[in-house]
């Protein structure tokens, strides 16, 4: 299985650079037609609860769902396959509409948390605003199953490519029509069903026989699903703490966090170590050739980021309501989040570990931890501190390496043995790399402004990492296979 899965890591690693080429020009557009504004601080609080309530079921697609299918295909055969995954289409299906109703009544529910700090007419237009999200919320479950069911298949290609599809739709719907923040989520649904389609074909529709064995998959997603809302109490003691912040506040959050959370993907390709770490056989060696290659990958890019954050946001968004006053806030939240690409790397792929071995317990520790510490530290650093957003940036970062010693502490109960002073060891290679690039290029690029300071830093950056891991390129082919 190594050789086909470093196939798969490279091409993917290909299409998902594409992707976020094609998603950061949508990312302009945004910034150039909001800014930093309260329309779209309202926006991120309505964002939020969806994220919270429906969009985070694309993780338990990823992990059990995509888990259970590649399982029954292995241990039942192409019938049980076909079968298990219609009925899961089919209850996709009824569950969109579900949740989409149900997270308008949450919103309507929660505003007086994640709104707190908004006065009473900014919280009523953060929850007329909700109705327009209602499309994108019911689209998204059906179109996560048809996913699953294609990245089961290893159909990784079509699955990504339709993302692409997905932000090139909405970029067109936001060029055509962006006089109110309604037409954003809009934007986004439009998107969404162009894929579903696209991928609806590419699946097409087999009926199973009747006599093969059908799997229940929507009882383990159930279950995840519900342990994945204790980490929801998180999400809401965030969401609390930022309506607090000065206007704007969130948007700056939300441009920075956009920029890592891509990156954050990119560094963990796309999650495609899922189908084959549910075989059980050697997982432990995968996961640690896994968590090595993400260490190598998320360090220099995090190093990059924390260096050129000011030339990065001044070239990308710093243009039509996104006044350079904005672009200096964003930057500087850009330099803090940026610390958390190596831990929310490392970090990913271990939890997706306890649902696939079935510690879905083991969840409920991370969440509570992940819980006490975000309002623990928010409250230091936003209330006791005062230091607004970058408090918020700050805190984010610290909960997140609690969180990451304590699921280290948890595989062994797992069945995972791992290397930790080989990792640590990688880890600390790739920090002096990193260390020798910022020495070189940060002094140079220093001498320019603008998109030719992020381009001398780049190349010069690129450069020096190039030849710290050429020196090594024999340990890294052990890493890759």
């Amino acid at each position: 299985m190594r050789v086909p899965f470093i196939r798969h890591v490279i091409s993917t690693f290909g299409i998902t650079i594409l992707q976020q080429f094609v998603g950061l020009a949508r990312h302009v557009l945004i910034a150039a037609y909001f800014g930093l504004s309260r329309e779209f601080d309202g926006y991120l609080v309505v964002y939020a609860v969806a994220t919270i309530f429906v969009f985070n079921a694309s993780g338990v697609f990823d992990s059990v769902a995509v888990s259970r299918l590649v399982q029954i295909r292995e241990r039942d055969g192409d019938s049980a396959f076909w079968r298990s995954s219609n009925r899961l289409l089919l209850q996709a299906f009824a569950g969109g509409g579900l949740f989409a109703a149900a997270f308008f009544a949450l919103v309507q529910l929660s505003l007086p948390i994640v709104a707190a700090g908004f006065s009473p007419s900014e919280k009523a237009e953060v929850g007329r605003l909700a109705l327009y999200f209602l499309p994108w919320t019911a689209i998204v479950i059906p179109y996560y199953a048809i996913s699953a069911h294609l990245k089961a298949l290893w159909q990784f290609h079509w699955v990504f490519g339709a993302e692409i599809v997905t932000i090139v739709v909405s970029i067109v719907c936001l060029w055509l029509w962006h006089d109110s923040i309604i037409y954003l989520p809009l934007a986004y649904a439009a998107g969404y069903f162009s894929a579903f389609i696209i991928l609806f074909a590419r699946r097409g529709i087999l009926r199973s026989d009747r006599s093969a064995k059908s799997s229940a998959v929507i009882g383990a997603m159930a279950n995840q699903y519900l342990a994945n809302q204790g980490g929801s109490v998180s999400g809401f003691v965030d969401r609390y703490f930022q309506s607090f912040l000065v206007p704007g506040g969130i948007s700056a959050l939300g441009y920075a966090g956009q920029i890592v959370n891509n990156l954050s993907s990119l560094m963990t390709f796309r999650e495609i170590y899922v189908a084959p770490l549910a075989t059980e056989l050697g997982r432990s060696e995968r996961l640690q050739r896994i968590l090595k290659g993400v260490v190598l990958i998320s360090v220099p890019c995090a190093g990059f980021i924390v260096t050129f954050s000011g030339p990065i946001v001044q070239v990308l968004f710093q243009r039509g309501q996104f006044t350079p006053e904005a672009a200096v806030v964003t930057g500087n939240v850009l330099r803090i989040l940026a610390l958390s690409l190596v831990i929310s790397s490392l970090l990913a792929p271990m939890i997706r570990i306890f649902q696939i071995v079935d510690r879905i317990s083991y969840s409920y520790v991370f969440y509570l931890v992940a819980l006490l510490a975000t309002a623990a530290f928010q409250y230091l650093f936003v209330f006791w501190l005062g230091w607004d957003v970058y408090g918020i940036a700050w805190a984010s970062v610290a909960s997140g390496v609690v969180t990451t010693l304590v699921i280290v502490g948890l595989m062994p109960r797992c069945g995972i043995t791992l290397d930790w002073p080989s990792i640590f060891g990688t880890a600390m290679f790739a920090f002096a790399v990193a260390a020798a690039a910022i020495a070189i290029s940060l002094p140079l690029a220093s001498r320019f402004d603008g998109l030719l300071a992020l381009i001398v830093g780049t190349a010069l950056y690129s450069v020096v990492v190039a030849a710290g891991y050429f020196t090594v390129r024999q340990r890294i082919r052990l890493i890759t296979g």
